[in-house]
């Protein structure tokens, strides 16, 4: 009965009490009452000085108030504090791998670590300004890609997407392809998650959305990671994550880009002053869409010098563009 009783006080406190809403001896008897366990004021008193002892492993403090300098209990260590809480439940609001059900139903269990009106401070969730997307098989998928990085063994699984009519289409349909791979890790980029891996009949280095594999094996088979291979490498050479060939770039940009570019290459990026109105970055990047497209999103206020390879295919995206628009091409 005594383990019942403070397993019934600990719980009382756990979800009721905070620093800035304490309980009273009065408050537990009430609740121990109400459950129909037996404890009187001199039992959970002592109850009470156990577990405001260094001997609990649930810290209780105290702190007193009123006239009479009455002494009131709250439960201080909650594992994560409030901010700490929020940074989860705003990664877990913007994963869009997350489906809308089953965030909500993680937010409530992040909600069970701190009281119920230190709960009310977690209530509004970060506005995002994109869709979820439900992939049914995806919390499997991610254990076997980790189980599977862990013991150093090849995965095999099928790859698709959606298509204009909403229906999800795998790769190589109506003999859908199957994928061998050898899983590296797994990176996070723009809310979505992404296997990296050699493919071993591409022999080469490769990402997947990790939302768009389906019917994931991890075989027998072990492999070894190819030397020299650096994942966060290998992720810093990536734009929009398109994959393709690394090879240095030049490109003067205007002054006012600098902090953009200091945001994707960091402080340590090799940056020097061109004249008074641009500068020239000078880096290592896979050539693709994904570095195009971000290119061109400055406009006029970026100019690619190196590689010529880079500099035609700007040219060429350049007039497609234009055509788009002002040419006999353009869709009507």
């Amino acid at each position: 009965m005594k383990y019942r009783r403070i397993l019934a006080i600990i719980e009382y406190l756990w979800k009721y009490s905070s620093k800035q809403h304490p309980k009273s001896i009065e408050d537990i008897l009430q609740y121990l009452e109400m459950h129909q366990i037996e404890g009187g004021l001199k039992a959970v008193r002592n109850d009470l000085k156990f577990l405001t002892s260094g001997e609990s492993f649930i810290k209780v403090e105290t702190s007193q108030s009123g006239r009479n300098q009455f002494i009131h209990y709250w439960i201080a260590d909650r594992f994560f504090e409030i901010h700490e809480l929020r940074y989860m439940m705003d990664a877990i609001s913007s994963a869009r791998f997350i489906s809308e059900k089953e965030t909500q139903q993680i937010i409530e269990k992040l909600k069970a670590f701190v009281s119920e009106d230190e709960a009310v401070l977690l209530e509004n969730q970060l506005v995002h300004t994109f869709a979820k997307i439900d992939s049914p098989q995806f919390a499997n998928t991610v254990q076997t890609i980790h189980q599977a990085i862990a013991e150093k063994r090849v995965i095999q699984f099928q790859y698709g997407r959606y298509s204009a009519e909403k229906e999800f289409v795998l790769s190589g349909s109506p003999d859908p392809k199957t994928y061998l791979i050898h899983p590296y890790g797994i990176i996070w980029n723009e809310e979505m998650y992404y296997l990296i891996g050699y493919n071993t009949i591409k022999e080469g280095i490769h990402h997947y959305r990790i939302d768009r594999i389906r019917d994931i094996r991890m075989l027998e088979q072990k492999f070894a990671v190819q030397p020299g291979f650096d994942i966060n490498k290998y992720r810093n050479l990536l734009f929009f994550m398109f994959g393709g060939e690394e090879s240095s770039i030049e490109v003067i940009f205007k002054n006012n880009l600098a902090p953009a570019v200091i945001d994707r290459f960091g402080l340590h990026a090799d940056i020097k002053r061109v004249d008074d109105e641009h500068f020239r970055l000078i880096t290592r990047a896979i050539i693709s869409k994904g570095l195009l497209r971000w290119l061109l999103s400055w406009g006029a206020d970026a100019r690619v010098v190196h590689p010529k390879r880079l500099v035609e295919e700007m040219e060429k995206e350049a007039e497609r563009l234009y055509e788009q628009y002002h040419g006999k091409r353009g869709l009507k």
